[in-house]
């Protein structure tokens, strides 16, 4: 059901952290910044709880191998 007190709905759509993304952004890219963006939440911890393995779901395994192939290096290493 929607309701307005009006004859005219106003949406007003709350802008999201997604819309900031270039839509030019290659999808390689985009993984890219999701998952530094992630070990940098986690302060560059792979496993555990709370590594960044858990909060993306994936095995400590998968992680280092996105992270080899999207060149990502642990800042100042």
């Amino acid at each position: 059901m929607i309701v307005s007190s009006g004859k005219t709905l106003e949406v007003h759509v709350p802008r999201t952290a997604s819309s900031e993304i270039p839509a030019s952004l290659s999808l390689a890219d985009a993984n890219r910044r999701h998952i530094l963006n992630v070990l940098q939440k986690s302060n560059w911890r792979l496993t555990g709880r709370g590594g960044a393995a858990e909060i993306l779901r994936l095995k400590r395994t998968t992680l280092q191998s996105k992270m080899k192939k999207l060149s990502i290096r642990r800042p100042g290493k």
